[in-house]
């Protein structure tokens, strides 16, 4: 086999070539820290370290998401809170106001606080958050969710909750339709309402009362009819008498698992009427209140029908401060669940970034090592070729 100088200068060129090829290849890893500069270098692992990126940054928009909808939260909870407070204060006045001591100059004082505390929580109702969107009208943002009309307050969104992703299979709502934290609110005792006809002309007041026998209680409505000062008798909705007593003053009166009590002395032809709750909005239950102690009382009848109706609006109020702290629950509730999917998603992003630089990140201990080989063996190299190229039949001549 004859092997020609021409041969043996290339293959020594190419040998030196390949090892350059090689030590600038370890080169750029050790400058990049990655142990792959081309896809072609490893197939699969160019896959799995896309499929980790992706993952990665779902992660970290879950992240995202997940600050946009505690702020949204906090907010929430914040405006509930302030509208408890507010409310306490309104309940307090109408204790205050339920004083006999009270004159109806001094009922209106407190009326003009009600009407401040009424234009407070209607603030309240219609916050905006950083953005300027209104954070209880659903999906309508844009529009103011409550405003007053001639025929009272209304609401002026709808009942969309927008669900914000906050973990790979876990949603949470980042808000509440106004129409559900401030409108529909169960009035008098959450199951039943009472109420005193203002054209009676005796002292008696009725109380909230209370559900005695949930067997018979099925949502009636039924009329107390007193036929003397003494005596009563109690209709149903059709004005059939089902019952007739001797009135006792402050003794309980029953009525279809129902038991109210009226405190006064009555006349004959007062009525007092029991009815199933209705669903209410907070700011008609203060505007009631606060009509009912602005309008002047001079009769014995007109001050007794005036505790009633602040009686009611106690209950009322009482009714309304339950739902919104069950409101505020709810969302103490979603911030705990939003903290705990944001721990496992900080655990699932540690994770994704080990998997991560297992797959991509250089081991610099045996890419030195290898390094310092190639290096050794380029220069091996082009000594060998430094010691064949001087070899010629001529140097013997």
């Amino acid at each position: 086999m004859r092997i020609s100088s021409s041969q043996i200068y290339a293959t020594g060129v190419s040998n030196m070539l390949t090892q350059q090829a090689k030590l600038v290849e370890t080169q750029s890893q050790l400058a990049t820290g990655q142990n792959r500069l081309s896809p072609s270098d490893d197939p699969v692992g160019a896959v799995r370290s896309l499929e980790l990126t992706r993952a990665q940054e779902k992660t970290e928009q879950y992240d995202r998401n997940g600050t946009i909808l505690n702020s949204r939260l906090g907010l929430e909870e914040s405006v509930v809170s302030g509208s408890i407070d507010l409310l306490q204060r309104v309940r307090e006045l109408s204790i205050q106001a339920n004083n006999a001591t009270q004159s109806n100059e001094s009922r209106q004082s407190i009326a003009a606080e009600l009407r401040q505390q009424l234009d407070n929580l209607v603030s309240y109702a219609n916050t905006t958050d950083s953005s300027g969107n209104y954070i209880f009208s659903g999906y309508q943002e844009g529009s103011a969710p409550i405003s007053k009309t001639a025929s009272g307050y209304v609401y002026n969104g709808d009942d969309g909750q927008r669900q914000i992703q906050v973990g790979p299979a876990r949603s949470l709502p980042d808000g509440d339709p106004g129409s559900e934290v401030f409108m529909n609110i169960l009035n008098g005792n959450g199951q039943f309402q009472t109420a005193a006809n203002a054209a009676n002309t005796g002292g008696g007041v009725i109380d909230a009362g209370s559900v005695t026998d949930p067997s018979q209680f099925n949502r009636e409505s039924f009329t107390i009819r007193f036929t003397s000062e003494s005596q009563y008798d109690v209709l149903d909705a059709g004005g059939a008498v089902v019952s007739s007593a001797a009135y006792q003053d402050g003794g309980d009166i029953l009525a279809g698992g129902m038991a109210v009590s009226i405190q006064g002395p009555v006349a004959a032809g007062d009525e007092f009427t029991i009815a199933p709750a209705q669903r209410q909005d907070i700011f008609s239950m203060v505007e009631a209140l606060a009509v009912s102690l602005e309008t002047p009382r001079n009769s014995a009848g007109d001050r007794a029908l005036q505790t009633s109706e602040i009686n009611t609006a106690i209950s009322n109020l009482d009714q309304a401060m339950d739902h919104l702290i069950n409101t505020q629950a709810t969302i103490g509730a979603r911030m705990q669940s939003l903290e705990r999917q944001t721990d496992l998603n900080a655990g699932a992003s540690l994770q994704i970034a080990t998997s991560l630089s297992l797959v991509n990140d250089l081991d610099y201990a045996e890419a030195i090592s290898r390094f310092t080989q190639q290096q050794a063996s380029l220069q091996a190299a082009q000594q060998a070729f430094s010691k064949v190229q001087g070899l010629s039949l001529f140097n013997y001549i």
